[in-house]
């Protein structure tokens, strides 16, 4: 079976979203829909759905150009930011086409290269990447602090005495 890409359309918003849930299943509904919604209106980014002949949805991709990537020098840098099969269509070469046809749409904007990443324990997602031909960079934890109220008319010399 070769499964078919499709660029995501508002009406396939619920499968986007099915598929979605079952790839990051500790995000609540209400934050897959503001990340689906910046996504599809982004210039930068967009998804696919990959489906049957008939139709049916059995894949997702997002991917976005991104202008620093770890590993890679100078952008844009074409970023796998998700990749979904269901279980059945594993192993059957489908991974790696859908892989191989967003290298072809990374090209297309100008990107030499494209990355992707993979939960520290997600050994599986890990052999893939190496598999199809991902060289690893890094191990990390990244972290993220939401900034609220900043003044941003401080001047930089306020912050020399902290430790």
């Amino acid at each position: 079976m070769t499964m078919k890409l499709l660029e995501i359309t508002s009406d396939r918003f619920p499968d986007w979203l099915q598929l979605r849930q079952k790839l990051f299943s500790d995000l609540d509904r209400d934050h897959h829909r503001e990340e689906m919604d910046l996504i599809h209106s982004s210039p930068e980014a967009t998804a696919f759905l990959g489906t049957t002949e008939e139709g049916e949805p059995v894949g997702l991709m997002e991917v976005s150009l991104r202008n620093f990537v770890d590993g890679c020098l100078g952008g844009p840098v074409g970023y796998v930011e998700a990749l979904y099969l269901e279980p059945p269509y594993r192993g059957k070469g489908e991974g790696r086409n859908m892989i191989d046809f967003a290298a072809d749409w990374f090209r297309a904007r100008g990107c030499r290269d494209m990355a992707a990443d993979a939960d520290l324990e997600n050994v599986l997602a890990q052999k893939f990447f190496s598999y199809i031909g991902f060289s690893e960079t890094f191990r990390i934890v990244q972290f993220k602090r939401t900034l609220e109220n900043v003044d941003v008319t401080r001047s930089t010399n306020e912050y020399e005495d902290i430790g």
